[in-house]
């Protein structure tokens, strides 16, 4: 993304923030309507109800995307950990993400996931950070999912770093997309980055290169959390 690009992104996210943050204090903080809202959620079940955790899942997607507003669901298990899962939404804005909270689909998925979860289904609103065009699919690709907790004190010192990651790695061989999210106000400083590789040579490749050891090295002390990073295939 050029200079130019990515000024105008940023501009028209922190006018986004301004806008949100208007509101009440008292009134918990909503997706401002004209944008799109992505959610990234993390589903836990009992290792021996894992196949039945898949079929809601697979229903849930199938239902979900012929709703109004949707633009993509994306359903995925995890690797190496059968039982854990994770859901990629993308709403056309506000109101469509909030209608979805109420429809059949997400009613039906919280009935059917309660007596088998570990813990309540973990839900992350955001919005866009830097979105790529659609990411495409391969048969053997992973897609990478990673909570980033960032200092808040260190929020603009992470925009310069994530700025080069970003660049360096959207020019690397064998990568499939590569998205970041942010949370909404007042949690700004969590993201979810989200990369899909052609498959785990590329994506060890893109380990060894020196634009992502350079900016783990950089965003190691900025990290209020442990860096958590889980890797998945997409369920059919």
């Amino acid at each position: 993304m050029g200079e130019t690009g990515w000024a105008r992104m940023k501009s028209a996210y922190l006018l986004a923030c301004v806008l949100t943050m208007m509101v009440p204090a008292a009134v918990p903080a909503q997706p401002v309507p004209a944008q799109p809202v992505y959610v990234v959620a993390y589903v836990d079940v009992l290792a021996s109800a894992r196949a039945t955790a898949a079929a809601a899942l697979r229903q849930y997607r199938g239902a979900s995307r012929g709703e109004p507003g949707a633009l993509r669901i994306d359903v995925y298990s995890q690797t190496g950990r059968a039982s854990g899962f994770a859901i990629v939404e993308a709403w056309r804005d506000g109101a469509a993400y909030e209608a979805h909270g109420k429809a059949a689909a997400m009613e039906r998925l919280r009935r059917d996931l309660q007596p088998l979860q570990l813990a309540p289904m973990d839900a992350r609103v955001q919005t866009a950070y830097s979105v790529d065009p659609p990411m495409t699919e391969g048969k053997n690709a992973l897609t990478l999912l990673v909570h980033v907790d960032v200092i808040p004190t260190f929020l603009a010192d992470y925009e310069r770093i994530a700025k080069n990651y970003i660049e360096g790695t959207r020019g690397e061989s064998g990568l499939l997309g590569l998205e970041v999210l942010q949370t909404l106000p007042p949690h700004t400083n969590h993201l979810t980055v989200i990369e899909r590789w052609v498959d785990a040579v590329a994506l060890e490749a893109h380990q060894r290169a020196a634009t992502a050891r350079s900016y783990r090295e950089a965003l190691n002390p900025m990290l209020g959390a442990l860096y958590d990073e889980r890797s998945y295939w997409t369920m059919d």
